[in-house]
């Protein structure tokens, strides 16, 4: 289970403020508020990110700041799930390029167009 702190420390790791953070989970701001005064918990598809990015953020030091960086990009995007699960999958084969990278979110930007 997520702690307030847990939460406000991963969004300030990610260099966020709720609001953007709100967008990339896939909820609303006034819940990322809420999960940070301890009055509710993440839940399902929510959750899932948030463990997804704890655990690379954790596991890959050396790759956090990229993933930081692709986060903050397409933050503004909103309701980011698909994409950041596949820019997961990519950071976790370190055999793939920036490059593939790259076309992961340009295909993810484009789909979210449609």
């Amino acid at each position: 289970m997520w702690r307030p702190e847990d939460i406000r420390a991963l969004r300030e790791r990610l260099q966020m403020d709720p609001v953007s953070f709100a967008k990339l989970v896939g909820v609303d701001a006034r819940t990322v508020l809420r999960w940070e005064a301890g009055q509710v918990h993440p839940t399902g598809a929510a959750e899932a990110v948030l463990n997804g990015l704890r655990e690379k953020l954790n596991k890959d030091p050396q790759v956090a700041e990229q993933v930081i960086a692709l986060l903050l990009g397409t933050a503004a995007v909103g309701g980011l799930a698909y994409l950041l699960v596949r820019l997961l999958d990519t950071f976790t084969d370190d055999t793939r390029s920036a490059e593939h990278v790259e076309s992961i979110y340009e295909e993810g930007t484009r789909t979210r167009r449609r």
